[in-house]
């Protein structure tokens, strides 16, 4: 496993751990065991089937046994947990992304869980679930409905067209009510996702059209092309530009 660990737990022979990103090259592997990565913080690069070119947002990567890939980090850090089955229990097929907020938010709780105490209750659940083929992708009954609807306003609408102010109107919540529930069951607020959804949609421009900079900028809702730079290059150390020209070069 390419990262430090941060804390780890086990339930039923499945492995449950919370990893610091380490910046390494990644050769092409093949993985003998079923596994899920959760990317929590960080610029995440996957050939699973649905996902973005970069992920920034959260979201749930299932490996199968056999899965041949070099999945990484964009750019040094990241933080992610990584759950694994034990061989015997594992079986092969395509690597899926998901990103439903039943999925989102359980992971996000098994998250804040590991290694605490009462929290082996909750793996083992899950794990029962990963070994039955069956893991859980209800909407939790503890979750308001207009939570998921939050999430959902955030991952399909166009940036440009959003603000934590109107999603909380469409809601018919309070603003700051909005961001502690949503925060609480996603791990981020609102805010932050939608940023972060800004960044993807950037970095999918970037990798895979030609639109000027200035286009990028308007269609993600900055007011200019240099807000649009500056918030770029605080998340990559990069401009739009050299981030381009480095991507069309590999």
């Amino acid at each position: 496993m390419w990262g430090r660990r941060e804390v780890e737990s086990h339930a039923l022979g499945v492995t449950f751990r919370v990893m610091d990103a380490v910046d390494i090259e990644i050769e092409p592997h093949v993985h003998e065991d079923s596994h899920l990565i959760f990317v929590l913080e960080g610029h995440y690069v996957t050939s699973a089937k649905g996902a973005p070119p970069v992920s920034s947002a959260p979201i749930l990567v299932d490996n199968p046994a056999g899965t041949a890939h070099r999945d990484c980090f964009d750019g040094p850090g990241g933080r992610f947990l990584a759950i694994n089955l034990p061989v015997e229990a594992s079986v092969e097929g395509p690597a899926m992304a998901r990103r439903d907020p039943a999925a989102v938010a359980r992971m996000s709780r098994i998250t804040q869980e590991i290694g605490l105490e009462g929290g082996g209750l909750l793996l083992e659940e899950v794990a029962t679930g990963l070994l039955h083929r069956s893991f859980a992708t209800e909407v939790e009954t503890h979750r308001p409905e207009w939570v998921d609807r939050v999430f959902a306003m955030i991952m399909e609408t166009p940036a440009a067209a959003l603000s934590v102010a109107d999603l909380a109107r469409e809601v018919h919540v309070h603003p700051v009510h909005v961001t502690r529930s949503f925060k609480r069951f996603f791990g981020r607020t609102t805010g932050e996702l939608l940023r972060a959804r800004q960044f993807e949609k950037a970095c999918e421009h970037l990798r895979t059209d030609q639109t000027s900079l200035a286009g990028i900028a308007a269609d993600l809702g900055f007011c200019d092309q240099a807000h649009f730079t500056h918030f770029f290059r605080q998340r990559t150390g990069q401009t739009p530009a050299v981030y381009r020209a480095a991507r069309a070069k590999v």
